[in-house]
């Protein structure tokens, strides 16, 4: 089964909806789109479906700085708002997205410790 909800072989590949939402430091960006599957002698390798965008909503984004949410309120408000406006262009009600949030600063730390349980390390 393949992640649009169908088997795999073209003669049951369904059309289906795709929900993406990109939320960065100064914007929020909503697009929905139909997928279509591809009629045979069409397609390309690796790709069974061919989109056409049908919604699209943006708004400045707020609570976000260096990819990181700073304050959970605003950031909440600005995705409500792409979302929003996205699904009125679509005409219909997003039940699920695609999420892509870059972190800015990424690191990772290593360290080790020891402890002493009673004389034992």
């Amino acid at each position: 089964m393949s992640w649009l909800g169908g088997n795999s072989d073209a003669s049951s590949r369904r059309s289906g909806i795709m929900t993406v939402l990109d939320v960065g430091s100064s914007k929020v960006c909503c697009v929905v789109a139909k997928l279509k599957p591809r009629e045979d002698g069409m397609l390309l390798r690796g790709r069974s479906h061919r989109i056409q965008v049908i919604g699209i909503g943006h708004q400045k984004s707020q609570g976000v700085k260096s990819g990181v949410v700073i304050d959970l309120d605003r950031a909440e408000h600005a995705i409500r708002l792409a979302v929003d406006a996205a699904e009125r262009m679509a005409g219909l009600t997003v039940d699920s997205l695609i999420v892509n949030m870059t972190a800015g600063r990424l690191r990772s730390e290593s360290f080790s410790a020891t402890i002493n349980l009673g004389g034992h390390e």
